[in-house]
């Protein structure tokens, strides 16, 4: 009598391959989850560049920097033409500011790519600070940035949810003094 040979495989076999692609996958994840929270905080810096610029152009036209308050930033760098429902066409500021920079602590912080961005101008239009704190801590970014009219971008890894206290001592090109 002749065996025939069964085709298939084994459970041993579908178990090395289950524990092959388990571990390839534990190793894989977090990777993909750090260049997610490097690309925010990349993103961040770029923002806040483009927000740099954008308040530089509007002093250069206006002699002052915009007043505190999400209506006033609004206004000052958008015109009426921030609305939800449509496009802006920027005067000064970057379009996906639109609708989400808050000044002051009246009001909701805006999201932009993972962070959170406050301005403060004071009344006079001399001074003003940039803040821009992860959204989710160690999710959407581990690093708080800051900036004001100097002109130079700081940060400071997050300990905490606000960084400001210390983040402005820490220049953007330097390793953080202390956590925040």
């Amino acid at each position: 009598m002749r065996r025939i040979a069964k085709r298939g495989f084994t459970l041993v076999e579908i178990m090395i391959v289950v524990a092959i692609i388990a571990l390839l996958a534990a190793i894989a994840i977090p990777n993909v989850l750090r260049g997610r929270t490097s690309a925010n905080e990349a993103s961040a810096i770029g923002n806040t560049r483009a927000l740099l610029s954008s308040l530089e152009m509007f002093r250069s036209v206006n002699n002052l920097y915009p007043n505190n308050g999400a209506t006033a930033w609004r206004d000052s760098m958008y015109e009426v033409d921030c609305a939800v429902e449509t496009a802006p066409t920027p005067d000064f500021g970057p379009p996906s500011f639109c609708n989400t920079m808050v000044g002051g602590a009246t009001a909701a912080t805006g999201l932009v790519q993972g962070y959170k961005w406050t301005y403060t101008g004071v009344a006079s239009g001399a001074t003003y600070t940039l803040q821009a704190t992860p959204e989710v801590l160690n999710n959407t970014g581990t690093r708080s940035f800051f900036a004001d009219e100097s002109g130079l971008i700081r940060h400071c890894v997050t300990a905490v949810q606000d960084a400001q206290a210390t983040v402005a001592d820490n220049p953007i090109d330097q390793p953080p003094t202390a956590a925040c």
